[in-house]
């Protein structure tokens, strides 16, 4: 197995691994460096090495103005994963002794309608995680535009969920916006596990994303950074048939 392969099975992507190992190569590298060399664009690179030191995998110092970024031993590298694997188990753990009691707090209301609201990136990023609670070969539906959750949420963190949605099975039917992005995503449909129908943006102007998955409604802003998840069953199943009215209006549009 070659190294690209083996660092694939630790969980990084194609773009992180190239940034990785041209830090490795490099010794030390500015971001312009690093785009310059794996032909990355710049503000993918600032992502890409935002997720590299969160896992222990480079660092950086500032020097005046500038920020230099580094690759960690790799042999450090191997003391980070064996720390993280021991966190894991002991989190786990923790979290079965209690999991009967929190189980029962939830039951409680598990009948009643919840609405949850979120602000900020890091809120709009939860939202989309609970839709990969969804069981596998579950199905959820979609109103949006390929645009904004990349400006927001980030290229790479797109990638990233994309791929986790497509291993955990989750299947999903869009609408989008006809453009440059809408189309480059309808082109991955068949690996990224969706299928995709194009209106076009001048008719069908979306601002906001609409999400439906199990008994929830998501609603998400990007320009506003709020969202809010609407958890009834009721909702849901209402939200379902509308979209399947649109569905069919999309392809009759299309065709």
């Amino acid at each position: 197995m070659d190294i690209k392969s083996s660092l694939q099975q630790l969980g990084l992507r194609e773009r992180q691994i190239s940034i990785y190992l041209a830090l490795l190569q490099m010794g030390e590298a500015m971001v312009q460096d690093l785009s310059a060399k794996t032909k990355i664009k710049r503000t993918t690179v600032y992502s890409i090495l935002d997720t590299l030191v969160q896992k222990g995998l480079a660092t950086f110092i500032d020097k005046g103005f500038h920020r230099f970024y580094y690759a960690e031993n790799p042999k450090k590298v191997l003391v980070y994963f064996k720390d993280q694997k021991e966190n894991l188990v002991n989190q786990e753990k923790k979290f079965s002794e209690i999991l009967p009691e929190l189980a029962g707090l939830y039951n409680v209301n598990a009948t009643k309608p919840k609405i949850r609201f979120y602000e900020g990136v890091e809120g709009l990023k939860q939202i989309y995680e609970e839709t990969l609670l969804l069981k596998s070969n579950e199905e959820m539906l979609a109103y949006g535009q390929a645009e904004l959750i990349h400006k927001i949420l980030g290229d790479e963190w797109v990638e990233n969920y994309l791929v986790r949605r497509h291993k955990a099975r989750i299947f999903q039917r869009a609408i989008v916006e006809d453009s440059e992005l809408g189309r480059e995503h309808q082109k991955n449909d068949k690996e990224e596990n969706r299928e995709t129908i194009l209106v076009p943006k001048e008719i069908f102007p979306f601002v906001n994303e609409i999400n439906i998955f199990a008994n929830k409604l998501s609603i998400v802003s990007f320009k506003e950074q709020m969202g809010v998840i609407i958890e009834s069953a009721d909702v849901a199943k209402t939200q379902r048939a509308i979209f399947e009215l649109a569905w069919l209006g999309a392809k009759g549009l299309n065709k």
